[in-house]
């Protein structure tokens, strides 16, 4: 089982997320899904949609590249980087152009009959809104 529910975040992360597939959210995700985000809480199938939108839309250019990848049983464990340019609005911020990298985002997804039921999302906001221009980078920040 442990095998198949990395298959399915593997696909989420690659076929969803990174080629932008709007269409596999009902593949990847059940429809009670709650997602837990540093941007909020979404829930159904809505709410991944919304989150692939958001971000799509902000930087459209946008790539995960999955570093780690663990599962036991129903959970699977995501370490990721990711990738793109601010190209659109983001949290409110007019498009920078602007290039982010943010290193070890991490997702633990709860699965269930082949779809991801929770996900729980942490990745470093303050980095992004730095590397955007939205909040100024300081010398000790600069070192990190």
């Amino acid at each position: 089982m442990s095998e198949q529910n990395k298959a399915v975040v593997r696909r989420l992360i690659e076929d969803h997320w990174n080629r932008k597939d709007a269409a596999l959210v009902g593949e990847v995700f059940a429809e009670t899904a709650s997602i837990e985000t540093p941007d909020g809480v979404l829930t159904g199938l809505e709410g991944a949609s919304f989150l692939l939108q958001a971000y799509a839309t902000a930087f459209p250019d946008f790539h995960i590249a999955i570093e780690d990848l663990i599962a036991e049983g129903d959970d699977v464990v995501a370490r990721w980087t990711f990738v793109g340019t601010h190209d659109g609005p983001f949290l409110g911020v007019a498009a920078s152009g602007k290039p982010v990298s943010v290193p070890n985002g991490i997702g633990i997804f709860r699965l269930t009959d082949g779809k991801v039921t929770a996900g729980h999302f942490a990745w470093n906001k303050y980095l992004v809104m730095q590397q955007i221009g939205a909040l100024p980078i300081s010398a000790s920040d600069a070192a990190v």
